[in-house]
C-alpha cells in the first residue's frame, strides 16, 4: 500500500524527530548516563532501525541528516558522520532489501555491525590522524622551533611572522 503525501510527511517528520531526540540524549552533557566523559552512540543504532524499512536512497537522507544533527555539535570533524552514517545506512538497506529480510535480529546485527564499523573508522581517520599532527607540531616544540610560515601580508611583501 502507497502512503499518501501527506502520511508520508508526517512519517518523515516523526523520523526527524526522533533522529534529533537521539541526538540531544547523545551529546547533551547531563541527558544520559555517563562513564567518564564517554556517552552512548544513540544516532548510529536510531538511524539504521528507521532506514532499514526504507529504500536505499530514503536510507541514504536519513543517515545524512543524522551525520548533520552529530556533527553540528563536533569540533574536529566536520563531515566525517555525515559521509559515514549515509554509506551505513545505504548498505544497510541495500543488504535488507536485497539479500535478507527485514527482522528484529537482522536490525540488531546490523546496529552492532554498523556501530563497530564506525569506531573503527573513526578512529582509523580522526584519531590517528589527529595524533600524527600533534606528533609534528610536539617536535617542532620540542626544538624551540616554529614551522614555516609562507604567508605574506597582504600590503606589503613582508612575512606575517619574522
Amino acid at each position: 500500500m502507497e502512503l499518501s503525501k501527506k502520511d508520508k510527511t508526517i512519517k518523515y517528520t516523526l523520523y526527524c524527530v526522533i533522529l534529533a531526540a537521539a541526538a540531544l540524549l547523545q551529546n547533551v552533557h547531563g541527558l544520559w548516563f555517563q562513564i567518564g566523559s564517554a556517552r552512548c552512540f544513540f544516532l548510529v543504532p536510531v538511524v539504521l532501525f528507521l532506514s532499514l524499512g526504507e529504500d536505499e536512497r530514503t536510507a541514504a537522507f536519513l543517515g545524512l541528516f543524522a551525520g548533520f544533527l552529530w556533527d553540528c555539535v563536533s569540533a574536529a570533524h566536520m563531515g566525517f558522520n555525515c559521509i559515514v552514517l549515509m554509506v551505513l545506512c545505504y548498505i544497510a538497506a541495500a543488504v535488507v532489501n536485497f539479500l535478507l529480510r527485514n527482522t528484529y535480529w537482522v536490525a540488531v546485527v546490523s546496529a552492532v555491525i554498523c556501530t563497530f564499523v564506525y569506531c573503527i573508522l573513526y578512529w582509523l581517520f580522526i584519531v590517528t590522524h589527529t595524533h600524527t599532527h600533534s606528533i609534528h607540531t610536539n617536535k617542532y616544540l620540542a626544538n624551540g622551533q616554529r614551522p614555516q610560515i609562507t604567508q605574506r601580508n597582504a600590503i606589503g611583501n613582508e612575512p606575517l611572522f619574522s
